[in-house]
């Protein structure tokens, strides 16, 4: 409004900076060379098919040779894994039960450490059973990785290595997090192990070799942004490696090395993998090619929700340029033990969104109703 200059940076932008940029409505500036004055170098990508070659330690022979190279140079490494805890989920081989969490639609983590399960989404948290509470085996197995239990393979691996963990239940502590760091930067670790705590920000001086490990979780979401977000992802976690001046790798654990979004990654072109996913939002009418707005509501029961978003639709007056959905659960339906349920609209252009949502909250306003509403216009996850 003031005509004050805005500048965007980013290595990776958000596909609807990066639209607007394509379309002239902001000005691209491209920063294709390195200071004068930095000394850092771009590591190379690789990509390690696990299926190749057998792993009993979820960690590919390539990679561990790869990790104890490093070890012997005297550099460190960074091994990345956005999943804390020891196992995603504990389960019984006779008859299938899986841990879960009582208060949310999802499953319950194992920690090793304390022998607990613990719900990342509400904080609930329990010792681990003794036996199956459904058929009384004894003998219960932690499926999955987290970072726990990488750590621990690693120290097996790696027998005269320094391995340190950095994830939120490491650093829960006052300082923790900051002394752990600290331990890095002095040269005190050998081997890091950390999820997303350690991919932003940090500039780690020595570290020679970083790797990813299950790149391929984020490729399965619902979440039409996911491979997006991925990129970006490994992006910031690759750009650790190589602030010393030396020679570095990034080495990616990937099951499907062929997918368009690991061949851009290997020739860090964000560009051509960008506008890929363009043509692809463009094709399927998703944003940043068609504007959205969210309305979810909680309730105790999930027919309370559903019902009020019913009642939300039963308000819509004819509107040619907006689509308004079915009113269905959430993604994660249940969570701390409140039942929650979504409607999405859809506009091909902005000013009919708005122009539709006006009025459409003034009577939403006016409802009755025993859940807890909101709209979130441009939803970050659907």
């Amino acid at each position: 409004m003031l005509g004050v200059p805005v500048l965007l940076g980013s290595a990776t932008p958000s596909l609807e900076s990066w639209s607007q940029a394509r379309a002239g409505r902001y000005r691209l500036l491209t920063l294709t060379q390195r200071a004068a004055l930095d000394d850092r170098v771009a590591p190379s990508i690789e990509l390690v098919d696990p299926g190749r070659e057998r792993t009993d330690s979820g960690i590919a022979p390539p990679i561990q040779r790869a990790l104890s190279e490093c070890l012997e140079r005297g550099e460190q490494s960074l091994v990345f894994l956005n999943r804390r805890g020891y196992a995603p989920v504990v389960a019984c081989e006779a008859c299938g039960w899986m841990s879960s969490c009582p208060n949310c639609a999802a499953y319950a983590v194992f920690h090793k450490p304390d022998r607990t399960l613990r719900c990342h989404h509400c904080g609930w948290s329990a010792g681990v059973p003794r036996s199956c509470s459904t058929c009384g085996n004894t003998a219960l197995q932690g499926v999955g990785r987290g970072t726990q239990r990488i750590e621990e393979s690693l120290q097996q691996l790696l027998p005269t290595a320094r391995v340190l963990r950095i994830d939120r239940d490491a650093t829960r502590r006052r300082d923790s997090a900051a002394r752990a760091f600290d331990a890095v930067h002095r040269g005190e670790v050998d081997v890091l192990v950390g999820t997303q705590m350690v991919t932003k920000g940090h500039d780690f001086r020595n570290i020679a070799l970083v790797v990813v490990l299950n790149a391929d979780s984020q490729l399965a979401s619902q979440d039409f942004r996911a491979s997006e977000r991925l990129f970006a992802t490994l992006v910031q976690v690759i750009g650790r490696a190589g602030r010393s001046g030396r020679p570095s790798r990034a080495l990616v654990q990937t099951r499907f090395p062929a997918h368009p979004l690991f061949s851009a990654l290997t020739r860090q072109d964000y560009a051509a993998f960008a506008d890929a996913l363009l043509v692809e939002r463009r094709r399927a009418g998703m944003p940043p090619e068609s504007h959205q707005a969210l309305l979810t509501a909680e309730a105790r029961h999930l027919d309370d929700a559903l019902g009020f978003l019913s009642q939300a639709v039963n308000l819509v007056a004819a509107a040619s340029e907006v689509r308004v959905y079915d009113p269905v659960p959430m993604a994660l339906a249940r969570r701390a033990g409140v039942e929650r349920a979504q409607l999405l609209i859809e506009a091909s252009h902005r000013a009919p969104l708005h122009a539709f949502l006006r009025p459409w909250l003034g009577e939403l306003r006016a409802l009755k109703a025993r859940v807890r509403w909101q709209i979130e216009v441009d939803p970050a996850e659907i």
